[in-house]
């Protein structure tokens, strides 16, 4: 198996469970770094109540796009058709915001400096799986996602990424 096979095989498998994995690692750190006192950046309670914010806003948020999205925790290859309606018509990877958002969310939450780690790290995971489920949807729908990306210029944050 090439490297680059395998690297699909981890960006481009089901975004469902691997978000479900994160977010186990992103509570345990947080849970384990309160039981044995692990560095905190804590602002408390600030940082307590906008990480509780961050992760409603990031739910209600993946939420509401699912609804447009039916397919959206298929892998890549088993996509059939590309959405370009609602948050799809502003930015590309609406989900994954939402899943990013969640996760600094939790970190906040904990404020845990390891937490906080996973979750960066979470950040350049969504953002590289955004890249490579790009790349297998422009082989195949090389015409019609073209296009789209040309139209929806952001990935995620419109003006910036």
């Amino acid at each position: 198996m090439k490297a680059g096979d395998l690297l699909d095989v981890f960006f481009l498998s089901n975004p469902f469970h691997r978000g479900m994995v994160e977010k186990l690692i992103l509570v345990g750190t947080g849970i384990c770094g309160r039981v044995f006192s692990w560095t905190e950046f804590s602002i408390s309670p600030f940082s307590n109540i906008l990480g509780a914010v961050l992760i409603l806003l990031g739910y209600a948020f993946h939420w509401w796009i699912e609804k447009g999205h039916h397919q959206a925790h298929e892998e890549s290859h088993d996509i059939d058709k590309i959405v370009t309606t609602g948050v799809y018509a502003k930015i590309r990877h609406p989900l994954y915001l939402s899943l990013i958002v969640m996760n600094l969310g939790i970190a906040l939450a904990f404020g845990v400096l390891v937490s906080f780690v996973v979750a960066l790290l979470t950040i350049v995971h969504w953002g590289l799986t955004s890249w490579r489920e790009e790349e297998a949807l422009l082989r195949s729908f090389p015409d019609e996602y073209g296009r789209y990306k040309q139209d929806i210029r952001w990935r995620m944050i419109p003006g910036v990424f």
